[in-house]
């Protein structure tokens, strides 16, 4: 367990499962605080955070242990949402519902490109693990559903898959590469496994 600022994972971990209005309205203060930020192409920092929410830093320690976990918070539930969505697309047109995927995930980083471009920046690679794996799990899902191909184990191929596309991500927000939103959404597609988003039927049309 780690403690930042005096509190602890687990006090952490307990105010995210709580339903306690308060806490929810704060995490969301942060949370619009970190998109008012990105909007402006400010640095997003706990410092610049928690004066544009208008909250202490003790506080906003309370809820995150860092600028990491934050982005980490805020693209969990776009990851779910986007799943939930191709899953339900998916059954008219699989390319369309897996194209639409990419395009939304790149449309999500890159409306906060400056809050993931101070996440990534943070030392050790915990939270490209835990976006990964974020990742992973709905990937998973997906795998189990259209089936991988014979010899193919589901829980290594959705941690390769995941951890390409965050590192893709990473490198495009951190400016290792140059290309536009529409560049990476296509590579991103171009680049998954065409098994992934076959037609339900079996056919690829």
């Amino acid at each position: 367990m780690s403690d930042v600022a005096g509190v602890s994972d687990d006090v952490r971990r307990a105010l995210r499962d709580s339903s306690d209005p308060r806490a929810e309205r704060t995490r969301q203060r942060l949370f619009e605080a970190a998109e008012a930020l990105s909007a402006t192409g400010d640095d997003v920092s706990v410092s610049a955070l928690v004066r544009q929410a208008g909250v202490s830093r003790s506080v906003f320690y309370t809820h995150f242990a860092d600028v990491g976990e934050l982005a980490l918070r805020m693209i969990e539930p776009v990851i779910d949402e986007i799943a939930q969505t191709a899953a339900e697309e998916r059954l008219q047109d699989p390319h369309r519902a897996m194209r639409s995927a990419q395009t939304r995930l790149v449309a999500h980083v890159d409306g906060d490109r400056a809050l993931y471009r101070a996440a990534f920046r943070l030392p050790g690679d915990g939270l490209m693990t835990a976006m990964r794996d974020a990742m992973r799990v709905p990937i998973a899902v997906h795998i189990d559903v259209v089936g991988a191909p014979d010899g193919l184990d589901v829980d290594l191929v959705s941690r390769y898959v995941a951890g390409a596309v965050i590192h893709l991500l990473s490198d495009w927000v951190l400016d290792r590469v140059d290309a536009d939103p529409e560049t990476i959404a296509q590579h991103l597609y171009a680049l998954m496994p065409t098994w992934m988003h076959e037609h339900p039927n079996g056919s690829s049309t």
